[in-house]
């Protein structure tokens, strides 16, 4: 393994929680650009075996983990999840203090990341970002993702080396929150585009006409999107995802979010209650 002082803040490690089909591979393009770091478990053995394969260290719960690093990540599920790995039993609110930054990759509504950072800073002196990514699992696999981090940008600036380990386009949103806004408006043009290009698709095939030309297409023309250009990706996401998995939770936050500042989002929140109809091979 690639001998490494890391410089500016950390201890020796960066601590990582969650270590899912998008939190293991950033963890491991961490681990490729010669940052040593820290792991606890959070769901599943297997990933933290592989990373400490690779020279990564294990904390048994995550008030270890910030005895270790000044940096930690969360990429767990939920919001509820995120409360629980900082204020749950052992959690990481016990040791957090003046030289710790905690970055929250989860997607979670504005408010609770803008509250949770208030808390820490005026409780416990430490930072916190809110940097939710996008570009999904295979964007995670050859890190190329985007970070969209909100926060102090003090902090912002000291862990940028990290998000540019693991990412390729990184964007300083501004406060506190603004990071999961502009992620939570991301995937809600996704999702929206993504129910409705299945649709369009569906209709095309029932004409007889091929799907892959079709999508050529489209992609010279005004349908062209993202869900289009990374369509065989976009089908494998969908098909190994619940029905009601991260795109309806992402969106539900979105919905919450606006509920609570008295926002309408009615094509939204006719997309959360259906689901989506994958169209025929």
């Amino acid at each position: 393994m690639v001998e490494f002082t890391l410089p500016l803040m950390t201890k020796e490690r960066v601590g990582w929680i969650g270590l899912g089909s998008m939190g293991l591979p950033m963890a491991r393009n961490l681990q490729r650009k010669g940052f040593p770091i820290a792991v606890v478990g959070h769901s599943r053995r297997e990933p933290v075996e592989m990373l400490k394969h690779d020279g990564a260290i294990e904390a048994i719960t995550p008030k270890e983990l910030a005895q270790k690093c000044d940096v930690i990540f969360s990429m767990v599920f939920s919001a509820q999840q995120t409360e629980e790995v900082v204020f749950g039993y052992n959690g990481l609110w016990q040791e957090l203090g003046g030289d710790h930054t905690l970055i929250i990759c989860s997607t979670v509504t504005p408010d609770f990341c803008s509250e949770l950072a208030e808390r820490a800073k005026h409780e416990k002196g430490a930072d916190v970002l809110d940097a939710p990514v996008s570009g999904a699992p295979w964007g995670a696999e050859a890190g190329t993702l985007t970070f969209m981090v909100g926060g102090s940008e003090t902090a912002y600036q000291r862990c940028k080396q990290f998000f540019e380990a693991m990412g390729k386009n990184i964007f300083y949103t501004g406060k506190s929150g603004t990071g999961q806004a502009a992620k939570l408006a991301n995937n809600l043009m996704a999702i929206v585009n993504i129910g409705a290009a299945f649709e369009a698709v569906s209709l095309a095939k029932k004409a007889d006409l091929d799907t892959h030309s079709l999508l050529e297409m489209v992609k010279l023309s005004t349908g062209d999107s993202y869900v289009v250009r990374n369509w065989d990706n976009v089908l494998k996401l969908v098909r190994t995802d619940s029905q009601k998995g991260t795109a309806y939770k992402d969106l539900d936050a979105a919905l919450d979010f606006a509920r609570r500042n008295g926002l309408r989002l009615p094509i939204a929140g006719l997309v959360s209650q259906l689901e989506y109809r994958i169209p025929p091979e």
